[in-house]
Order: C-alpha cells, then sequence, then structure tokens
C-alpha cells in the first residue's frame, strides 16, 4: 500500500517548485521582502500617496462684506455667487476633507466670471486657523494670483508649491474675495485641495 503520508509531501514540493528549481514554499525562512515602489506610492512602512486632488463642495459662509449668494433657492450646486457691482465681498469656504499628517501641496478656484467687457477680479487665499491658549490666530498659508479679467473666463487658478502639515490644532478655510462691474458675475462651482496623504 502507497505510503500517503510521502506522497503528499512530493506534491506539495511538485506545487512549490518553478521549472528552473526555485523554492517557492511559503514555510521558508530564507526570503527576504524587497522594497515595493509603484507609481506615487512609496512602502517606507508607512503608505503615501502624492498628488491626491480633493474636491470641496461643502458649505460657505458670506465674509464680513457682503455681495456673495449663498444657498440661492435653485437646483444648482453652485457654492456661491456674486452679482454685479460689488467690491470686495467675501466668502469664507471651510476646508474639511484633510486629516492630521496630510501635507496640502496646493489648491484651486473652480469658478466662472461673466464679464461682458466689464472688469472682474477674484482673490482666494487658503488660511489657517491655530487653537492657542491665548486666541485662535489666523495666518495665510498660500494665496492664488489674483484673478483679473474684462472677457467671460473660465477659471482654474492654482497656488501650487506649499507644504502645509495638517495639524491637529488647526482647521483650514479659502477666503474669496471678488469685485464685480456693472452687467459682470461670478459663480463659484467649488475648490480643489491638492495633498500628499500620510
Amino acid at each position: 500500500m502507497p505510503n500517503t503520508a510521502n506522497m503528499h509531501r512530493a506534491l506539495e514540493e511538485m506545487d512549490n517548485t518553478q521549472p528552473d528549481g526555485q523554492d517557492l514554499s511559503l514555510n521558508r525562512t530564507d526570503l527576504t521582502v524587497k522594497t515595493l515602489t509603484a507609481a506615487g506610492i512609496t512602502n517606507t512602512g508607512v503608505a503615501v500617496r502624492a498628488g491626491v486632488e480633493k474636491q470641496i463642495g461643502n458649505r460657505a459662509k458670506a465674509g464680513t462684506t457682503a455681495g456673495w449668494t449663498v444657498g440661492a433657492g435653485d437646483n444648482l450646486p453652485y457654492m456661491g455667487t456674486v452679482a454685479a457691482s460689488q467690491t470686495g465681498s467675501t466668502l469664507v469656504v471651510p476646508v474639511d476633507c484633510l486629516k492630521v499628517g496630510d501635507t496640502i501641496t496646493s489648491f484651486k478656484v473652480v469658478a466662472q466670471i461673466e464679464s461682458a467687457s466689464g472688469a472682474v477680479t477674484l482673490d482666494a487665499d487658503l488660511r489657517a486657523i491655530t487653537n492657542v491658549a491665548a486666541e485662535p490666530t489666523d495666518a495665510s498659508i498660500g494665496a492664488i494670483t489674483q484673478v483679473s479679467v474684462t472677457a467671460d473666463t473660465a477659471v482654474a487658478s492654482a497656488k501650487t508649491g506649499l507644504t502645509e502639515v495638517v495639524a491637529a490644532n488647526k482647521t483650514y478655510y479659502v477666503l474669496l474675495t471678488a469685485t464685480t462691474a456693472a452687467a459682470t458675475d461670478i459663480i463659484l462651482l467649488g475648490l480643489t485641495i491638492t495633498v500628499t496623504e500620510s
């Protein structure tokens, strides 16, 4: 009668051996796992993903200077709009899609400007509120180059080169400031923020 144990051992050896004789047995202790690399991923003990662009389309609120309309009664998902003949109108957009430890590398404004040959300007400043004992502090992380146009424009202006590491005692927002001439307007569709996740 055949020895069953020997037959099983022979089958295991066949399954774990490549045609070139390399042993692929999972029970081996002499294997070394080398560094795994892939596009955008580095294995350093912590998974890192660079260039992750996240959409910000959440709530916004009018700032100190009136002019922006938010939550308008229509079926369009715009974050906010600015009508004609407004000066220095401000809008505050919280950034709440971040994780502690992320590194902010850039942000972008997605908007449409109706110019009708009139002058329109739009500024956007990414800012951080830091929680400290005396009183929270408010500081700029980086701002886009001012958008200044006299023609209809699809805005996709970005601020790049940022290195802000998200901390547990900080919150972030974008402050937008708009000025519109007669017969002009701005539609803000949203923002995006690009991070390196870790």
